[in-house]
């Protein structure tokens, strides 16, 4: 897939905030031109994409957006003129719904695609979180034992000299890797299930940790 007309859903951790909605012929060709840009810190991925027929459909598809929410569209002014850009306030689950209602209303659910993002592009993912969080300077982990049944093994967690989160294997002593499958949110956030605790996918791994930490030390 790649060289057909599409409208793209595309993701950067660089700006987690945004997606980007477009048009391209080739959005391979179209993803490796915007990732030839070495003033990006991470490089897009594609997290969707749409068949059309016809060039240019993004259009329809951004002034569907701006009617139901015109906030959503990044813009600024330029020489006392109002620029658009295709990047949108968005998550990418939420666009992703839009190309599902238009694809359900239109019978063409054939033609939508989600890309299942590689083993690079989720280590990326992970250390962009890690540094956001890590420059709000707000996480002071403690040191707690805990089991997750993803596994089935134990796992000592503690702040690393560089502030990051360090997670452990208990019985081995070696550090759980960022890219790690599964990942160390994974087995976070399994924990606190198997503790009878909600943990919502969409936190961050932070998070699920200090929720951790809370649940085992208040036991």
């Amino acid at each position: 897939m790649g060289k057909s007309d599409v409208i793209y859903i595309l993701t950067n951790p660089s700006f987690p905030q945004f997606v980007k909605i477009g048009y391209a012929d080739d959005v391979l060709d179209r993803v490796a031109t915007l990732n030839s840009n070495p003033g990006l810190p991470y490089s897009f991925r594609i997290f969707a994409t749409y068949e059309v027929n016809e060039r240019l459909e993004d259009l329809k598809l951004h002034k569907i957006i701006d009617t139901l929410n015109p906030t959503l569209r990044c813009q600024e002014e330029v020489n006392g003129k109002s620029r658009v850009r295709e990047f949108f306030a968005m998550t990418a689950d939420a666009a992703y719904s839009i190309f599902e209602a238009m694809a359900e209303i239109s019978g063409t659910k054939n033609r939508l695609h989600k890309w299942e993002a590689t083993k690079e592009q989720k280590a990326e993912e992970e250390n962009a979180e890690e540094i956001r969080e890590l420059s709000a300077n707000r996480h002071h982990f403690k040191e707690v034992t805990f089991t997750s049944s993803l596994t089935g093994k134990r796992y000592d967690s503690r702040t690393n000299s560089n502030g990051s989160l360090g997670i452990y294997d208990h019985d081995s002593g070696v550090e759980i890797e960022s890219f790690s499958n599964p990942s160390k949110k994974q087995i976070v956030r399994t924990a606190l299930i198997d503790l009878g605790v909600e943990a919502d996918n969409s936190k961050t791994l932070y998070q699920l940790m200090h929720m951790l930490e809370k649940e085992i030390l208040n036991k």
